[in-house]
């Protein structure tokens, strides 16, 4: 397997892959559960991003295709702005 990297900054470039995804160290839900995303790799033999995740609450990790997280629903977690 190989990673995805944008050429300026070193960092994973899964946006251009699955748009709205975030880069790692980001964070998905479903609304009930929150999932870090840990890595994101690109599978050689069928060229599918596979992502994996962190589950917040059990320190889990997971492996799933980018494809499933859009399917399951998962959406990307916004941070608060400082006040």
């Amino acid at each position: 397997m190989r990673r995805t990297k944008s050429p300026a900054s070193g960092k994973q470039d899964n946006a251009e892959a699955l748009p709205g995804l975030p880069f790692e160290g980001g964070y998905l839900t479903d609304g009930e559960t929150l999932f870090r995303i840990e890595r994101t790799l690109v599978e050689d033999a069928h060229g599918d991003l596979l992502v994996e995740l962190e589950d917040c609450g059990t320190l889990e990790l997971i492996v799933c295709s980018a494809r499933l997280v859009g399917e399951l629903g998962l959406r990307p977690v916004q941070p608060l702005s400082p006040v």
